[in-house]
This record gives C-alpha cells, sequence and structure tokens, in this order.
C-alpha cells in the first residue's frame, strides 16, 4: 500500500545525504521504505527569529535536498510533475524515496513573486503561508492578528500560486487568513497536518466548518500525530488518530482525509508512535475497525496523490 505523508521537517535535523537515509531522528528513507512505497513532503522548517534568517535555513534546506537527489538519483526523487507522480505509481518502488519539496513559511519568498517563481523552478511544490508567527503574507493562528488575515502582498501570493501551481497550505493560518485564502480561491488547498478542533480544541485544529470548506473545495485534510493536537490532555495514543480519522470521516467523507504526521517537527509522540515505522500501524488500526480496503488505500496515499495530480504540470 502506498504512504503519503503530507509534512515531515527532516530536513531541518539533517546535514548530509547519509543522514536521510539513515538516522536516529522520527524519520529516515530506510524506516520509511519498510512501509512499502513512500511519498514524502519534506517542509524547508526554521523557528529561528528574526524570520529572515529562518529564511536563510530555509533555502539551505531547499539546496541539500537537491543535492541529495542530484548524487543519490537512484535512491532518492523529487516529483515536479505529474509524469514524475505516474513513475512513482507504476515503480511502486521500496528502494526510492519519492519526495515533494514544500516551505513551511512564506517568508522563504523574502517579498518576491520573483522569488516564488525562481523556488518553483527548483521543485517547490507545496506553501504553508505561516508558522507560528505572523509574516508578510499573512496572520498565523498563534500571531498578533498584524493584517487581520491575509495582507496585500499575500493576495498576489496566492494569485501567483494559483498560476504556477502550487498547492496552498493553511495549517498555521489564522482563522480569518483561512476564509480570506478560501474567498479567493477556487482551487483545492490543504490543510497537511492538522486535526479536528472539535475532538482536541486545540486552536491550531480546524473548525467543523473548515474542514467542510477544504472538502468542498476537493482539498485534503494531513492528520497531525502531535500529542496535544491529538487531545486535550496531550496524553495521546494512537487511537486518537483514529478518533481524528473517524470524526471528520463521518463529518466530510474519506476522500479528504490523509496523514501528515509532522515527524521531527514535534517534541513528543503518541504512545504507539516511535517514528515512520508505525505509519502501517495506523493503518491496521483502521483496516480492524472494517473500513472497506479502498479507503484505506485513499487515506494512506490515495487521496494525497489525487491532490497533488490537480496541481502538477
Amino acid at each position: 500500500m502506498l504512504i503519503f505523508d503530507a509534512h515531515c521537517d527532516i530536513l531541518s535535523k539533517i546535514n548530509s545525504e547519509k543522514e536521510l537515509f539513515k538516522n536516529n531522528h522520527h524519520w529516515d528513507a530506510e524506516r520509511a521504505l519498510a512501509n512499502g512505497p513512500f511519498i514524502q513532503v519534506f517542509s524547508a522548517f526554521d523557528k529561528t527569529l528574526p524570520r529572515n534568517k529562518a529564511r536563510k535555513s530555509m533555502e539551505k534546506q531547499i539546496k541539500m535536498a537537491l543535492s541529495i537527489e542530484e548524487k543519490c538519483p537512484d535512491k532518492f526523487k523529487i516529483i515536479r510533475r505529474k509524469e514524475d507522480l505516474d513513475t512513482c505509481i507504476m515503480e511502486y518502488s521500496r528502494q526510492k524515496v519519492f519526495g515533494i519539496l514544500e516551505a513551511e513559511g512564506a517568508e522563504i519568498l523574502g517579498g518576491s513573486l520573483e522569488e516564488f517563481e525562481r523556488l518553483y523552478s527548483l521543485g517547490l511544490r507545496i506553501l504553508t503561508l505561516c508558522w507560528n508567527y505572523d509574516n508578510d503574507v499573512c496572520d498565523s493562528v498563534a500571531g498578533d492578528n498584524t493584517h487581520n488575515g491575509l495582507s496585500g502582498f499575500g493576495h498576489r501570493v496566492i494569485e501567483k500560486a494559483g498560476s504556477l501551481g502550487v498547492l496552498i497550505d493553511l495549517s498555521h493560518a489564522s482563522d480569518k487568513t483561512f476564509e480570506d485564502v478560501l474567498s479567493m480561491t477556487g482551487r483545492p488547498v490543504t490543510a497537511s497536518h492538522s486535526n479536528a478542533r472539535a475532538v482536541c480544541s486545540h486552536r491550531r485544529n480546524l473548525t467543523d466548518s473548515q474542514i467542510k470548506a477544504i472538502a468542498h473545495l476537493g482539498g485534503v485534510i494531513g492528520i497531525n500525530f502531535y500529542p496535544f493536537f491529538l487531545n486535550n490532555s496531550g496524553n495521546a495514543h494512537i487511537l486518537d488518530i483514529i478518533r481524528h480519522i473517524e470524526y471528520i470521516a463521518a463529518l466530510a467523507g474519506t476522500d479528504y482525509i490523509g496523514f501528515g504526521a509532522d515527524f521531527d517537527g514535534i517534541e513528543i509522540k503518541p504512545a504507539g508512535i516511535k517514528g515512520v515505522q508505525n505509519m502501517y500501524d495506523v493503518i491496521n488500526e483502521l483496516l480492524k475497525l472494517n473500513y472497506p480496503e479502498d479507503a484505506v488505500k485513499a487515506i494512506a496515499g490515495g487521496n494525497f496523490v489525487r491532490l497533488m495530480r490537480q496541481f502538477l504540470s
């Protein structure tokens, strides 16, 4: 069964191609491929302040991913086009990880649409608008409501993403930013690593109306494995992941759910999850609940594959 995980911060933890394939962090290629064929969204991420310093680190991570692809073409491929995605599906390889590049924070653009175009040419295909701080594009759910949603520049970024074919990720966005983005685009969006606020009341999670809005546009929500986003106590178990999947499935359907574990971006993990090697344990729990196998395959990877096909040229 193909697994597609929509959010991982391992690039911020490593310094070489050797470490991508084997390390002591939450995610490495060796353990990922032990599950079977695997597509991983690799996020360029840095929590440094001021945010212009984070931008330099994020650029360095993207360059490292490109370097790994160049040095290890038999083991690592960045998906840029539909044909790359088709190759991944056809090869069904347990020897090569296929990756998609994402930036977690529009700070990486440096206030420039031309820079957005350059990053796209390198392979950037997903843009998370913000992290835990407001930036020149939008307000974060953890920010200070600097713009009351999207900024003027933010509106131009959304338009440019549409013309380039970059998927907008609304995890971390404020509720008003979320509303503003959906008011100006009819294209699908994702919340790549977010859960249901009705199940766990953390502000980082999605309201019912947001879940329905993503589903209405044909987007996908990636379930985040961070314990404090899984239940209100923060003392979470693998079954709490299932609770969020079941809630969203009942609200919007199984076609709009995937995984966005946030490995190497979360400090702690739920009981039963040590790292990427446990992804199949979540899948097996779904199968125990008698979900149809086609629905489980869709949640495991098919839904995000469908979504990315709409953006890749």
